[in-house]
């Protein structure tokens, strides 16, 4: 099967969209949790929330001061600013709305469903008690769009597509994640319990680093899980090697020369070898920031090869 270039790029940011605005939510909702535990002022808690996810250049033409109320609608609601969560939903939505001959029409209905909810949202909703049932709400209509997805996608390019973007966006996040709360404490060796417990409940990943019987609940240990771990699904490590794995799986499928595909599919190689080189007492809290930083490297030339031999570079949001 061949695919038009403009159909398999729109597949690719569907996958990469949705899952960035789940990323967004997750990343908000612990956060509210962090600036208990943080000594920093309310301005700076706000501005590195901020920094986590938006253009801190932007915000500061339009504002004066880091405010919970404007730095919540920048991230959340702002039509204006193209990476907030509103605006990620948007572009999944406008990407599928081009192919929806491509997929099942209940996924364009989830997810046609859950913008225009998005869309009606008021600030003074969000902010009206606590932020966290409004995030849970937005994590709970993008994993009804994935679980649909998954139960009812047939197996084939568009399916491959969708998760190679998907996957990709999952381990940028979680690299931009450990750096943003790196940054909120840059001189700490441990944290409290409930600092790292939110970091955890971020990814939903605090059941699972109990299975696995990693009980010393430090800074170092959840960074260590969260890029190392090969069974946990949002670890960097597992993003990787699904990227790598559904690049694969496009041998013979995808509308391009068997040579760029394989490129890239080194280029994926490259970065979890890489990865599956680190020990657990390589990665400490020591390193970590350069590890992140050559994770994040790495990520972008990920992107750029799909961009370079898939598709027309610089027509999406990247980051």
């Amino acid at each position: 099967m061949s695919m038009l270039e403009r159909i398999a790029e729109s597949l690719f940011w569907i996958g990469r969209y949705t899952e960035r605005a789940e990323n967004h939510a997750r990343l908000l909702d612990v956060y509210y949790h962090l600036r208990e535990e943080s000594d920093a002022s309310g301005d700076t808690v706000w501005k590195r929330i901020a920094e986590a996810i938006g253009d801190t250049a932007l915000y500061e033409e339009r504002h004066e001061a880091y405010r919970e109320r404007d730095v919540i609608h920048f991230l959340t609601l702002d039509t204006a600013q193209g990476n907030s969560l509103l605006c990620c939903v948007s572009h999944a939505r406008d990407n599928l709305k081009k192919i929806r001959e491509q997929l099942p029409a209940e996924l364009w209905n989830l997810m046609n469903g859950f913008y225009l909810w998005l869309k009606s949202v008021k600030l003074d909703e969000v902010l009206q008690d606590s932020p966290h049932g409004f995030f849970q709400k937005v994590k709970e209509g993008l994993a009804a769009f994935q679980g649909t997805a998954v139960s009812i996608v047939v197996r084939d390019e568009s399916w491959h597509l969708m998760e190679i973007g998907r996957y990709l966006e999952r381990s940028e996040n979680i690299v931009r994640l450990l750096q943003s709360v790196r940054r909120t404490l840059p001189d700490s060796k441990e944290s409290s319990y409930g600092y790292t417990m939110a970091l955890l409940k971020s990814v939903g990943g605090a059941e699972a680093f109990r299975r696995l019987g990693l009980v010393e609940m430090s800074l170092e240990e959840v960074c260590r899980f969260l890029v190392l771990q090969e069974t946990f699904p949002r670890s960097v490590q597992f993003a990787i090697a699904s990227f790598e794995n559904r690049l694969k799986s496009l041998r013979g499928q995808a509308d391009k020369s068997g040579s760029e595909l394989e490129r890239v599919i080194r280029l994926a190689g490259k970065t979890r070898s890489e990865l599956g080189w680190l020990e657990r007492h390589d990665l400490t809290l020591d390193n970590l920031d350069s590890v992140l930083q050559q994770l994040l490297s790495s990520n972008r030339q990920l992107g750029d090869a799909m961009d370079k031999y898939f598709f027309s570079p610089g027509r999406e949001v990247t980051a």
